[in-house]
């Protein structure tokens, strides 16, 4: 039996959010304990965001002040190699999340739009010494996520799923396969499922509070769900608790049954949201209740970049990563 992924979310780049770095965000001494951190902990696999922090010889100008050059990067993919760990590309397609895009975020679904993400989609497989997955990301791609952006772009209907088949199109053709997150599985399972066969991705779906009702959280536990649960369209809802929240709801009333559907996971767990039961309790839903063989492996994403200040939760991330393999998977 193929060994399961134990993997953790880490960037080279840095413009997928809100935040915008204009210099490559990366400290070799958070590297060397990432590095540290991963050998102790057993994980096998880095999943790499590296957007606009390498140079790629197709479109060198959407690189940040001091983005890794290729040479740069393959002295770094070596040295995580022979620690037995795979390196796994990552963009983030979705428009929500493409400022690291540079001129091309303003042309999506445009000749030269495509003609980017193939370029970088070709370069990166050979850049990874042609790797089983190139993740595509493809999350939050809905008006509401866009609303508040100075350019809301927000493809729908059948522009949308045009574009996720582009671009599925393209890592198909290197050899990978594709791996995204699951919303558009999750918000249009109807429409995915008409357009995405089982076989041709593999899905994350990511779900960072509890699973067990007894480790679920109060909103009135933190002042940042008592303002966030009292503003907008949940303002009229009186949720009570966290994992009441519709996201949250949604993912664990459809995660199971899609499988059933073929589709394969490597869900996602997170400390983002500082809950302390998220990852042994995804980790314990999906051992318990999903088919082992629908599950490739296990992503921890701590959505914190490799610079200084990141050193705790990273360091978290791999330890309760650790502690779940070793409770869940002996």
């Amino acid at each position: 039996m193929k060994e399961k992924m134990w993997a953790i979310l880490l960037f080279i780049g840095g413009n997928t959010g809100p935040r915008h770095f204009s210099e490559l965000p990366f400290d070799p001494e958070v590297w060397d304990l990432v590095l540290k951190k991963a050998v102790e902990s057993g994980v096998n696999t880095f999943l790499m965001d590296v957007g606009d922090g390498v140079e790629f010889s197709s479109h060198p100008e959407i690189a940040v002040k001091n983005a890794w050059s290729k040479s740069r990067f393959k002295e770094e993919f070596k040295r995580v190699k022979d620690l037995g760990i795979t390196m796994i590309p990552k963009f983030n397609f979705a428009t929500t999340h493409s400022r690291w895009m540079g001129k091309y975020a303003r042309m999506v679904s445009t000749p030269e739009y495509y003609h980017f993400c193939r370029d970088l989609i070709y370069e990166v497989y050979d850049l990874f010494e042609q790797p089983e997955y190139i993740h595509l990301g493809m999350d939050e791609e809905t008006l509401k996520h866009c609303r508040d952006m100075p350019l809301a772009i927000c493809r729908q209907g059948e522009l949308f799923w045009h574009d996720l088949r582009f671009l599925l199109d393209c890592v198909h053709d290197t050899g990978a396969k594709p791996w995204i997150w699951s919303c558009p599985l999750f918000n249009d399972p109807e429409g995915f499922k008409a357009h995405v066969k089982p076989d041709e991705v593999v899905i994350s779906p990511w779900y960072y509070n509890s699973i067990r009702k007894e480790h679920w959280t109060p909103i009135e536990s933190r002042s940042e769900y008592v303002v966030y649960y009292n503003e907008n369209e949940y303002k009229n809802m009186g949720l009570k608790y966290v994992e009441e929240d519709p996201f949250l709801v949604q993912f664990r009333e459809l995660a199971l049954p899609l499988m059933k559907e073929g589709y394969n996971y490597v869900p996602c767990v997170s400390v983002y949201n500082r809950c302390p039961h998220n990852t042994h309790d995804l980790i314990e839903y999906f051992r318990d209740n999903a088919p082992d063989d629908q599950i490739v492996g296990y992503l921890t994403a701590p959505w914190y970049r490799t610079i200084k200040g990141s050193e705790e939760l990273l360091a978290e991330s791999f330890d309760l990563l650790k502690s779940a393999k070793e409770q869940f998977y002996k």
